[in-house]
């Protein structure tokens, strides 16, 4: 099992990041997965006589990055693990899964909203780990056996006064699963792969309402660059009872975090939210600002307009801003001939955009690292215009376009009836009129159009 015995082996550097696994001899499946866990890697016995064996004392195991003790009593009815432990970053308990959803790997926070009839006391939360939770989540859906699901749960039963941030990585969902040594392994791995991850991370999101097995956040948590804090699925919402503005701070406080996600429409809930100065946002929001620092978005939110109205963010990064005015007519005329060509431009120039019709169109401002951005920006558009105009020019804060068109006084004078003909000519073909050929050119002008730079 890879286990030595070594005094001089110490876990208590305060420098390293340690995550301590709780297995609970009460429950098989937590045992399989210890014994899986212990087979990967140098693990080191050491003893703890300070406590009692049942409790996390006596013998337990330590290697690079984690230590492994074992509690005689199920993880819901455990009081204070994390005293159990040296200094930690987070509590892993392995576990078992009940329910009726197949085979599924899962994970999800401790606590209770309303009554705890599972373990730990009423309406109180452990904290949160949710970078933790989000990369072990991504190592279970790495590691998974080709028939499992890999999910997450809204905050749930006991224990819920641990000391530190914790989590639930279980094996579910009956017998047939219980005993998978190969689930175990997955399991086993995932947790060792997150080696040296810190728990927090800034960009957390809580959630209210929506199902046990929460599959819009799961979404965001598997789409984005958001973690997911702890979540009152619909069930927790009842449980709660009155909603208070103690149990909101408790919430937001676990997870750390001050933004959320609802659901579903509820008007107390959100003013109360709004009350205690945490923010509501939406799942477009959170994709939107993937990716992007959230010291950017407030500023290009603050400088510019919201995403709901339609900010949207390019590919620079960068702590100097310029905010430029884009010609509305220009960038209309531009977009119609390459509507693609354009984003791609404005997506390679700039920190943030503009946008209307539900983010499918640029217009209005652009946040730029310096001049010369905005310099290629127009510069590419001139481009755009060739396609389409037969001279482009541009002077100083002017673009000037040249295009041929079909001319319907010369055409008259030339003797073209107005209907069909006048048709074809606009279109580029050549006519026959009184016996000979007229060429579109010959009943073209020239149409000007100016473009005001900012």
């Amino acid at each position: 099992m890879g286990i030595i015995t070594d005094w001089f082996y110490s876990n208590e550097d305060p420098w390293v990041t340690v995550i301590g696994i709780v297995v609970s001899r009460s429950d098989s499946v937590s045992v399989l997965i210890g014994e899986e866990i212990l087979k990967i890697g140098k693990w080191v016995q050491k003893i703890d006589s300070s406590r009692i064996d049942t409790e996390g004392g006596g013998e337990y195991y330590c290697t690079d990055g984690f230590e492994l003790r074992e509690f005689e009593g199920l993880h819901i009815q455990l009081e204070e693990v994390g005293l159990a432990f040296g200094t930690v970053e987070c509590i892993i308990f392995v576990s078992r899964h009940v329910g009726e959803t197949g085979a599924l790997l899962t994970a999800h926070y401790t606590g209770n909203f309303g009554e705890a009839k599972f373990g730990g006391k009423p309406r109180e939360l452990s904290m949160a780990c949710p970078n933790l939770h989000k990369a072990v989540v991504d190592a279970l859906r790495k590691y998974a056996p080709e028939n499992y699901e890999v999910g997450i749960e809204c905050t749930h039963h006991g224990p819920s006064d641990v000391n530190v941030p914790s989590m639930f990585v279980e094996i579910g969902s009956s017998e047939k699963e219980w005993v998978d040594v190969e689930a175990a392994e997955s399991v086993a791995k995932s947790i060792m792969s997150i080696k040296g991850e810190k728990s927090n991370c800034e960009k957390t999101i809580v959630g209210f309402g929506g199902g046990h097995y929460m599959p819009r956040f799961e979404r965001i948590m598997r789409d984005t660059d958001w973690a997911i804090g702890h979540v009152a699925a619909d069930w927790c919402l009842e449980d709660m009872g009155e909603i208070n503005s103690e149990m909101i701070r408790n919430i937001f406080d676990k997870s750390g975090s001050n933004r959320c996600i609802i659901v579903d429409k509820n008007l107390e809930l959100e003013k109360i939210i709004k009350q205690e100065g945490y923010e509501i946002v939406s799942e477009k929001w959170v994709r939107e600002t993937t990716g992007v620092g959230l010291e950017v978005v407030s500023r290009m939110e603050i400088s510019m307009s919201t995403i709901e109205e339609g900010l949207r963010f390019g590919r620079v990064r960068s702590d100097r801003v310029e905010i430029r005015e884009l010609d509305q007519s220009l960038l209309k005329d531009v977009q119609v001939i390459s509507s693609k060509r354009v984003r791609e431009v404005i997506l390679r120039n700039t920190i943030a955009f503009e946008t209307v019709e539900n983010g499918s169109l640029v217009k209005g401002k652009v946040a730029v690292r310096a001049r010369q951005a905005y310099e290629d920006i127009i510069e590419e558009f001139c481009h755009i215009l060739e396609q389409r105009y037969n001279h482009v020019s541009r002077k100083g804060s002017e673009i000037f376009v040249e295009e041929l068109v079909f001319s319907p006084e010369k055409a008259r004078i030339l003797g073209v009836e107005e209907g069909p003909k006048f048709g074809e000519l606009a279109s580029g073909k050549s006519v026959e009129v009184k016996g000979k050929m007229l060429d579109p050119e010959e009943v073209q002008e020239v149409k000007n159009k100016r473009y005001k730079l900012s």
